[in-house]
């Protein structure tokens, strides 16, 4: 007999549930109390909710309950102010899943209309059930770390971005540009962007023997090789002739691109040492996380990860936090048919992104998944997308049991079970 424990539900001769649908002008109020329906809109503004909110609770008081629950679909930014406004009047907040809602929409009302009003009954009847999700409100301190690690993605992402437009620019200026695309980047591509904009006209006109001596002035320790396979790919690219005009507006591009990719690159390193300054106030108010360790997790990832998850003490089982992240599996079985097993993804798809860069390196032989990963592209003809995904859901598993613990990394622990270890630890 299997035999497990039920969660809790909000007691209805106490709190009535409020369930709202939100639009960015908008909301659509609902709730039933002694037999009664109450329905409402309101406008989205903040003076608004807390008139509208006060109004229903004094309602609900008069009717002998205690206080409200304000359940809604997680819409964006457009809910924050209504949540917000909730706790700090003092009352109980949750979500339901926009997803459940739509699906339980017909269910409901028993056809496939969608409108505003239909909608709050939907996520009323959700309430009943306690079928909601914790509204998690972040202290300061993981609040200001989420908000940094939202600006250090977005810069990252600009990054990439701007380094795409410079190489296609530079094969357009340079045709025969040969080296790799990090050689821009370097001190002797800079070099040449400062002194000769990359341009293949402004090099041969300077000489061979000028080029070499502006260019190890500015980088002493440069490669003869190298100034003689930049001379080369400037003759070869000079026989794709241009007009003067159209290399002056894509040499200024150029410059203007090379700026942007400093100026965000600034912004990037800046974010990053901001985010472990937090990380070490966060860690002395919490002991149990985990120090960096060399080759496993770098200071930088933690923050980035511990942005993502919030306080892991948040979270009773690591399953919870698996199906957090959205890396929970998700099944579909019946009578002999087997489906195939897909990651669910309705968690975080930042947290994803990240575990994914974590393991990333982790996975090179010689290191710490090095072995289960090649053993399960080789041995078990998995995909290499598979892989990194069993890779990331065993991380994040192990992270959090890392955590609990409060130890420093224990690469043998890591991958024994705890019967297995402490027979271990026993026998030595």
């Amino acid at each position: 007999m299997k035999i497990t424990r039920r969660a809790d539900k909000i007691n209805p001769n106490y709190i009535v549930d409020v369930s709202v649908d939100v639009h960015k002008e908008t909301l659509y109020f609902f709730f039933v109390l002694c037999g009664r329906e109450y329905s409402d809109t309101c406008p989205n503004r903040t003076a608004a909710l807390e008139k509208r909110l006060r109004h229903y609770h004094a309602i609900v008081s008069e009717q002998g309950q205690k206080s409200l629950r304000i359940l809604c679909e997680p819409t964006g930014q457009y809910q924050n102010k209504l949540m917000r406004t909730a706790r700090r009047l003092g009352f109980l907040t949750s979500y339901v899943n926009a997803e459940s809602v739509a699906k339980f929409r017909q269910i409901e009302s028993n056809d496939m209309n969608k409108t505003d009003t239909k909608d709050p009954r939907v996520i009323s009847s959700l309430g009943k059930l306690n079928k909601t999700i914790r509204f998690r409100l972040l202290d300061e301190d993981y609040l200001m770390l989420r908000k940094l690690h939202k600006i250090f993605d977005e810069t990252d992402v600009s990054l990439t971005s701007i380094r795409c437009r410079i190489s296609k620019l530079l094969l357009e200026l340079f045709c025969d540009y040969s080296f790799e695309s990090c050689f821009l980047y370097s001190r002797s591509g800079q070099a040449l962007l400062q002194h000769y904009g990359c341009s293949p006209w402004r090099i041969l006109a300077d000489g061979f023997p000028g080029f070499c001596r502006t260019m190890k002035k500015t980088v002493p320790r440069i490669r003869t090789k190298t100034l003689e396979r930049l001379w080369d790919d400037a003759c070869s690219s000079v026989l794709n002739e241009l007009p003067a005009g159209c290399i002056a507006i894509q040499e200024n591009r150029l410059r203007e691109y090379m700026e942007d990719y400093h100026r965000e690159l600034g912004r990037k390193e800046e974010t990053t040492r901001q985010m472990i300054e937090i990380l070490k106030r966060l860690r002395e108010k919490d002991p149990n996380i985990p120090p960096p360790t060399p080759q496993v997790l770098s200071e930088k990832n933690l923050a980035r990860l511990l942005a993502e998850t919030g306080p892991v003490h948040d979270f009773s089982h690591w399953r919870k936090l698996l199906r957090y992240a959205g890396m929970n599996i998700r099944m579909r079985q019946s009578g002999v048919y087997r489906g195939k097993n897909k990651l669910s993804k309705k968690g975080r798809p930042l947290l994803r992104k990240v575990l994914m860069q974590i393991v990333l390196p982790l996975v090179r032989k010689g290191y710490l998944y090095g072995e289960i990963y090649h053993r399960k592209k080789e041995q078990e003809n998995r995909p290499g997308t598979m892989a990194m995904a069993i890779v990331a859901r065993q991380f994040l598993r192990k992270f959090y049991g890392w955590y609990r613990s409060g130890r420093e990394f224990d690469e043998q622990r890591f991958f024994t079970c705890e019967s297995r270890y402490v027979k271990l630890a026993e026998a030595a």
